[in-house]
């Protein structure tokens, strides 16, 4: 009986949420195959295959990358926690020193291949086969649970204690925080403010896309802000639609921001709150993020 219930609350959350909904099932497929005893590597959940345009005739990889999807057993989400990677061309052939990385969270009601389907992994493609971007790794975690508020929601503590260390401990990625950003798309924006700007001292750049802010946030994020000493604030990204119905709660944030003195990138363009417009603006999400790289 408590299951229906559940299942019952869960449908008209799902269908009355104001957040844009997507088609993709965010319930995921759970396949087998074993890496090592720490995650479980799912199939992709799609294929990426970009023919390279345009090339300068000195890039000598052009292959095109990977995604990869991972389980691991989270503590903090009591279950399995899943995200999938986007590794760069040639990532295993030609490794660099260590790859910069951005942890790339979801919309609500999307799952962790929503930049994925928005063309983040072919305009990355792109960017790193044309040497527009230094190579780089997109960590895109899966917010299972989001219709939990975020006070009572666990999702950071997974992020930053579980998913991150098996990224730093798996890969060939740098561990510096001028190495490590972090933005997010909706629900994810809010995430990226919250988690990016109270762990200012771990990563370098917060981006927020079309950002709405959970409850409180307005009102901590002078605190925030204060606790952040001189001349150490990451780089900050905010973009929002002018038809956007949380046009308002970027505004706020966007003003408390210029009143601290906190440098900040501002955009606010045509659009509402939805695909299209995240589509439409992913390039210049990525290019920002890879400059802080060059």
């Amino acid at each position: 009986m408590r299951r229906k219930q559940q299942l019952f609350i869960f449908s008209l959350l799902f269908l009355f949420t104001g957040c844009a909904i997507s088609s993709a099932d965010p319930t995921p497929t759970v396949f087998t195959p074993v890496i090592n005893p720490a995650a479980t590597l799912l199939t992709p959940t799609e294929s990426i295959t970009v023919e390279p345009t345009s090339k300068q005739n000195d890039v000598k990889c052009d292959d095109s990358g990977t995604i990869q999807r991972y389980q691991i057993d989270s503590t903090f989400l009591d279950g399995p926690l899943y995200f999938s990677v986007y590794f760069p061309p040639c990532y295993q052939e030609e490794p660099a020193p260590a790859y910069p990385v951005l942890y790339a969270l979801h919309g609500q009601n999307f799952n962790d291949m929503m930049w994925v389907d928005l063309g983040a992994a072919e305009i990355t493609d792109r960017l790193i086969l044309e040497e527009e971007s230094l190579p780089f790794l997109i960590v895109m975690p899966y917010e299972e649970f989001f219709f939990r508020g975020a006070d009572v929601n666990n999702f950071p503590s997974a992020l930053q204690q579980e998913i991150i260390p098996f990224v730093e401990q798996s890969f060939n990625v740098c561990i510096e925080k001028e190495c490590r950003a972090i933005g997010g798309i909706s629900r994810g924006a809010s995430w990226a403010m919250r988690i990016g700007l109270e762990l200012w001292d771990f990563f370098g750049a917060i981006g927020a896309h079309s950002l709405p802010t959970f409850s409180g946030d307005i009102t901590n994020l002078p605190l925030w802000l204060d606790e952040v000493p001189f001349g150490e604030e990451p780089r900050i990204f905010l973009d929002t639609g002018r038809f956007d119905p949380e046009v308002k709660s970027a505004y706020r944030f966007e003003n408390i921001l210029s009143q601290k003195g906190i440098p900040h990138a501002w955009h606010l363009n045509e659009g509402r709150h939805n695909e299209a417009y995240w589509r439409e603006h992913m390039e210049a999400y990525l290019r920002w993020y890879s400059e802080g790289w060059k």
